[in-house]
């Protein structure tokens, strides 16, 4: 999974969107250029974690796309707490 990717499965959790639920977003939305935005959001769709959904700009989350977006939610939660360890020593 790439960068962009995780981006946007962190913008999912930052509206802690559930299956199933749909949230309206574009590459602007996760500070990235369109091309790479359409480009992950795509590789996501493939692998089954994100639905594209009706109307335009409407994507929401599969149960594994769900699972993915909490584990790379707690993952940065885990990198932002050491670098604050880090940060006081």
């Amino acid at each position: 999974m790439d960068d962009i990717e995780i981006s946007i499965l962190a913008f999912f959790r930052r509206y802690r969107i559930h299956p199933a639920e749909m949230l309206f977003f574009n590459a602007h939305d996760c500070k990235l250029q369109d091309k790479p935005f359409l480009a992950a959001m795509e590789a996501l769709i493939r692998r089954g974690m994100v639905v594209k959904e009706r109307p335009g700009q409407a994507y929401s989350l599969t149960k594994e796309g769900y699972h993915l977006a909490c584990s790379v939610e707690r993952s940065q939660a885990r990198l932002e707490k050491v670098g604050r360890r880090k940060a006081r020593s």
